[in-house]
């Protein structure tokens, strides 16, 4: 093995490894590939005995009921084992040679140095990966578009966060992120299913089923399986989650300026606004149960809260998270030139933090016009031009749009220009492919924090000097 990383691991001599640690999912690949090879839930099914399941075991009804567990939250890994696990088992399917390959890992913004340590210690200790390189992912997304100056705007599961990346390099203390992303929308579907009482059952479970329609039928018409009571609670809450995930891809669309004030309004009077919005916008979803459900305007709100997270009243309280302004712990935010939008957003008397303090909660515009608000002037119109939409959240219909005109309206002073890559696929993987990108340039090779380094220095000398 050589005794320095830049003498070996070049992006044309070998092909290293990406792996992309997602709050939903887990990528892994090759550099140089246009997608990863395996997207893998970022959760894993506990047998009785201890064994672990992964990947699409995790939706299948056994014998022996087991529990479903996350390996990440926000990004962040929470189950070391169950991660060396899954990442071993990849690694193994994969046919990764660990001793010949370099390994470049994409982190969140809010990753902290007590993180990335455990982190570095487990590709080290427990691997023998003789390379290793930790990537940003706001970083990963602007080489993916090319763009070395940008603002990252990642619309995730667990959250949405907006980053200034300058030459490639985030700037964490001008960054925000809040919790109302994809889960969120997710608590509010099953808030508002629960609300109007209908069932709800993972399809693993129905045997038969009649299709019905909601509201005319109050009652879906179903059979369940014998073995559907034979399951863990946390593996039933998997599947439903499922189902909302679902229901929230197909049905949700985020108003127009217009048709955010027939919703206002129809809120605060009883006019004829909501039977004129649910005319001209009805979409369905089928349930497992074989129940439909038609939504108009509920389907506008729900999407609604991107932008403005009170704007839907939840009914069960524990759905609800609490309230954020962008601002990240541990990260000493910039509060210079504080951005105040010209339209408040509404406030809930809940909002205060834990010193009863009133916190002004944040939808993605608001969020992004503070980030530009109090970043140097002389960045300003470069990377309000160079405006980047990732994350599975941002495919909801019509967001793009909504956002590019409440953006225009809150920084009237700049050319706004949004950038969404049209694929879906490849927005969803976008962090992954620009990790690709990164770790396969032939002069990244000088990036690299070989595994020797690491033996001489220690984790803690390599986060400082290496990966700041």
């Amino acid at each position: 093995m050589s005794s320095t990383a830049n003498t070996v691991y070049g992006g044309d001599e070998i092909n290293a490894i990406v792996l992309d640690i997602g709050s939903f999912d887990i990528r892994i690949g090759y550099a140089g590939d246009d997608f990863p090879k395996i997207i893998t839930p970022s959760y894993y099914g506990q047998l009785a005995n201890g064994t672990k399941v992964f990947g699409e075991g995790i939706n299948v009804i056994r014998k022996d009921p087991f529990e479903v567990k996350p390996i990440v939250e926000d990004s962040l890994i929470v189950d070391w084992d169950a991660a060396y696990e899954l990442f071993s088992h990849y690694f193994k399917q994969l046919k990764i040679v660990d001793k010949e390959q370099p390994i470049l890992i994409t982190e969140p913004i809010w990753s902290t140095n007590e993180y990335r340590t455990k982190l570095i210690e487990l590709i080290y200790e427990k691997f023998e990966f003789p390379g290793l390189y930790l990537a940003k992912v706001p970083s990963c997304v602007s080489f993916q578009q090319g763009r070395a100056n940008c603002l990252v705007v990642d619309l995730g599961h667990e959250s949405i966060s907006v980053t200034p990346v300058v030459d490639g390099i985030c700037l964490i203390k001008s960054s925000l992120k809040v919790p109302y992303a994809g889960k969120f929308l997710n608590s509010i579907v099953e808030d508002y299913i629960a609300k109007e009482g209908i069932a709800v059952e993972p399809s693993l479970f129905i045997k038969n089923k009649t299709a019905t329609t909601f509201p005319e039928e109050k009652e879906a018409k179903y059979e369940l399986k014998d073995n559907a009571s034979n399951v863990s609670d946390s593996f039933k809450q998997y599947q439903v989650a499922r189902i909302w995930h679902e229901f929230k891809e197909s049905m949700l669309e985020v108003p127009s300026q217009e048709a955010k004030k027939l919703l206002a309004t129809a809120n605060s009077t009883s006019s004829d606004s909501t039977s004129t919005i649910s005319e001209f916008a009805k979409r369905s979803f089928e349930l497992p149960t074989g129940q439909s459900i038609a939504l108009g305007q509920e389907r506008y709100e729900i999407a609604e809260t991107l932008f403005e997270p009170n704007f839907y009243k939840f009914h069960n309280p524990a759905l609800q998270p609490p309230p954020s302004n962008g601002e990240i712990p541990g990260i000493e935010f910039n509060t210079i030139n504080e951005y105040r939008p010209v339209k408040r957003a509404r406030k809930n008397e809940d909002d205060l933090d834990g010193e009863g303090k009133k916190i002004e909660v944040r939808g993605v515009a608001q969020l992004v016009s503070q980030v530009i608000s109090i970043i140097d002037i002389d960045l300003r119109a470069s990377l309000a031009n160079n405006i980047i939409i990732t994350g599975g959240t941002s495919l909801i219909t019509s967001l793009t749009e909504r956002l590019y005109h409440e953006l225009s309206n809150n920084n009237p002073g700049l050319k706004i220009r949004l950038h969404a890559v049209g694929n879906s696929l490849e927005r969803i993987n976008q962090s992954w492919i620009g990790g690709s990108v990164l770790s396969s340039l032939g002069t990244f090779h000088q990036m690299w924090v070989s595994e020797k380094e690491y033996k001489e220095e220690g984790a803690e000398r390599i986060l400082n000097q290496r990966f700041r």
